[in-house]
């Protein structure tokens, strides 16, 4: 390959390196229009478990709740990161294959084996997690016979426990369990 062969590769190699570059690196609206928010997430979890020859048992009941606090706009903004973020992260917990649909469920899922198995699927979790996530976020975005400050600070609670009908989300001032 002649020198004015190489040359024009790595000229054109150069425009197109550079062309990926700034087309990955230059933010759009759209993006740049979502990316300025802020919400604190707090998290606590309260359970129990028992130890018994080397065997481990969690205990009757448990709970996460995730407290948020933010403005409303970014609650607005925050939607899609905030409702991923908490699927991926209670999504984590080790007692996320203890939840029953109720606390007085007395009929039970089969699986393959064709035992009887009292608990919900990770996919029914999700679903409600986004529900209840959602409601309360439409409840921030477009509060109905409540009168907020516009701009000023918000609070959302989410309390997801051993019941999945149990599960609820609001804004706690006017949280109905």
């Amino acid at each position: 390959m002649s020198n004015k062969s190489k040359a024009t590769f790595l000229v054109v190699a150069i425009v197109v390196m550079g062309g990926l570059i700034c087309s990955t690196s230059m933010p759009t609206a759209a993006a740049s229009a979502q990316s300025n928010y802020t919400i604190k997430v707090a998290k606590t979890t309260e359970g129990d478990f028992t130890v018994t020859d080397g065997a481990s048992y969690v205990g009757p009941s448990f709970n996460t709740t995730y407290s948020m606090r933010g403005a409303t706009t970014d609650f607005i903004k925050a939607r899609d990161a905030l409702t991923s973020f908490i699927l991926e992260d209670f999504g984590k917990s080790p007692t996320i294959g203890y939840i029953k649909m109720n606390s007085t469920d007395t009929q039970s899922n089969t699986n393959v084996t064709g035992l009887a198995n009292p608990f919900v699927s990770k996919e029914q979790i999700d679903e409600k997690v986004k529900s209840v996530l959602t409601y309360a976020l439409d409840k921030i975005e477009h509060p109905e016979g409540i009168t907020l400050n516009a701009g000023g600070s918000r609070n959302l609670m989410c309390v997801f426990g051993n019941v999945l009908n149990d599960f609820w989300c609001d804004i706690p001032t006017f949280a109905v369990k």
